[in-house]
This record gives C-alpha cells, sequence and structure tokens, in this order.
C-alpha cells in the first residue's frame, strides 16, 4: 500500500486490496514451486524474523507456512502426495483449534462453539494431488467452507481492530470468489491457504496502512451489532446447520 493508495475513495481500494489478494492466491496456487516458494515460504519466513507481530499472527502464519513447505516436498516428489490433503486438513485443524482457544480467552462463545463443530465435520474434507496443486472432491464441502468462511470472520472481529475485520472481508472473499468464478468448489481448500499466507504477509508487513486507511465508523457500527448476543447466536446456529448440511449431503 503506498500514499496513493490512502488518496483514493476506500471501496476502490477494498476492490484493489480484492484483487491484489485474487491475483496472489491463484498465481501461488498454480505456481507451487517458484511463486509458492518465494512468496509464501521465503517472505513469510522473513518476516516472521524480521518484523514484529503479535502472538495468534506469528502462530497462524507459521501453520500455514508448514502447509506451503509440503506442497513444495510433494511437487519434487520428496513427499508422498496422498499425505499431502489429509496433513492440510490436519493443519487446518490445529489452526481452527488455535483460534477456538483464543476465542475462549475473548469470552466469544458461542464462535468457541462453532469453531469445534466444524473441527468435528472436518472429515467431510477429502482431497487429491493432481501434480502441481490439489483440490477437494466432495463438492457438499463448500457449505462447511461457508461455515469456516463465518466463523473465520466472526474470530478476527474480536481479536484484531475494525479496520483488520474489514481487511478481511476481502481475504475470506477471495478463495470464494475464485469458487464461483471457476466454479469448482474443490479449489477452496487450497485457495483458502493461499490467500491466508498471503495475506498474512501484506497483514503484518502493512498492518499501520490498513489499519488507517481501513478505518470506517460505518464498519464498526457494523461489527459492534454482530458481537451483540443475538447475532451471535444466530451465526452458530447458521454455522453448524450449514457444517450439518455438509455432512448429510457428503
Amino acid at each position: 500500500m503506498t500514499d496513493r493508495l490512502l488518496k483514493l475513495p476506500q471501496w476502490i481500494g477494498f476492490v484493489i486490496i480484492l484483487t491484489i489478494l485474487s491475483f496472489g492466491t491463484i498465481l501461488t496456487a498454480f505456481s507451487p514451486l517458484y511463486a509458492n516458494g518465494l512468496i509464501n515460504i521465503v517472505i513469510p519466513i522473513c518476516i516472521l524474523f524480521a518484523l514484529r507481530s503479535d502472538f495468534f499472527e506469528k502462530l497462524k502464519l507459521s501453520t500455514l507456512v508448514i502447509g506451503r513447505v509440503l506442497v513444495v516436498l510433494t511437487f519434487i516428489g520428496y513427499f508422498p502426495s496422498e499425505w499431502l490433503v489429509p496433513i492440510i486438513v490436519w493443519l487446518l485443524r490445529i489452526n481452527i483449534l488455535e483460534a477456538a482457544l483464543t476465542d475462549y480467552k475473548n469470552k466469544n462463545y458461542y464462535n468457541v462453539i462453532s469453531g469445534l463443530v466444524l473441527i468435528a465435520t472436518s472429515f467431510v474434507i477429502t482431497g487429491t494431488w493432481l501434480g502441481s496443486y490439489y483440490i477437494t472432491v466432495n463438492e457438499a464441502m463448500i457449505f462447511w467452507a461457508i461455515a469456516y468462511t463465518l466463523w473465520n470472520w466472526d474470530f478476527v472481529i474480536y481479536e484484531f481492530k475494525q479496520p483488520i475485520g474489514f481487511y478481511h472481508l476481502a481475504v475470506l472473499t477471495t478463495p470464494l470468489l475464485i469458487v464461483c468464478l471457476t466454479l469448482n468448489p474443490g479449489l477452496w481448500l487450497i485457495m483458502r491457504a493461499n490467500s491466508l499466507t498471503f495475506a498474512g504477509i501484506i497483514q503484518i508487513s502493512g498492518k499501520a496502512y490498513i489499519e488507517s486507511y481501513l478505518a470506517s465508523p460505518a464498519m464498526l457500527t457494523f461489527i459492534t451489532t454482530v458481537k451483540k448476543y443475538p447475532v451471535q447466536i444466530s451465526l452458530m446456529v447458521i454455522n453448524t446447520i450449514l457444517c450439518l448440511l455438509a455432512v448429510l449431503l457428503s
């Protein structure tokens, strides 16, 4: 982000951020060795050692980098391809559990329940390696993916400031947008991992710009409304129903 971006109307900047995230996600997903290796492994490792970030940001980015390293090893033939997706799913479960524990600390109890339901139903995620990238083969898991998206954003608005919540609307929209444009629900898992990794790089290295540019009284009002108990209970129920749909339709 530059000073020029800061002068743009906020909605235009948001679209630019969404476009950059989408381009970076697609590039790193389909270029497992070079783009993925540089952007999703080398740069995050440098950032983790060189820049300050909070504990959860470091933990989340580290977990995601492990998955991207496994993609490289699978691509060059040093890791069994049939193990890749199951391990990626286990890393996802760990990621959700980490967030659920943080939600508990933040007294976001309804979202803790949503996180535990996501973990309990995550067996619907099955996939395969296609030679340079992986896909999921259970189309019904798109319901699980939508539940994950709602749960993840709810976590973000409790853990981070309003502008980061605004930023993560773009982050979490990116994999769903790519799924819609390609009409391929099987891409969601790899796009989710790559978009969060790429977004984590931007968030840690450019947090001051994000917090300045995406500060929005309207978004703060919306987030405050979402945090109210009736909305939180509704989100928990919706997430549970979506997860059960994924299971029943599998």
